[in-house]
């Protein structure tokens, strides 16, 4: 006689308890998910000053006498150059 295979059966998820925190009436986000899970093409995540990273590239953005640079490279290093060429230098 054969074993009939087992399904595990997911695990009950307990309720969430209410803050005891008082006052700010502001109420906590009811997702769990990150900001990043929810929309990942517009989260960039800061590398150093004026260079910053969403996961696929690299992105430089400054701003120099008014006049605005951004660029995206496939590499740190070809970031940290650009950056470099631009004058800037990490603080």
């Amino acid at each position: 006689m054969a074993k009939k295979p087992t399904t595990k059966k997911p695990a009950p998820v307990a309720p969430e308890k209410p803050s005891t925190k008082k006052g700010g009436g502001k109420k906590a986000a009811a997702s769990v998910t990150s900001a990043r899970e929810f929309n990942a093409s517009s989260i960039y995540e800061p590398v150093s000053h004026h260079i910053y990273f969403d996961g696929y590239s690299y992105r430089v953005r400054a701003s120099i006498g008014g006049i605005r640079y951004s660029q995206n490279f496939s590499s740190k290093k070809k970031a940290f150059e650009f950056r470099k060429n631009l004058g800037l230098t990490a603080r």
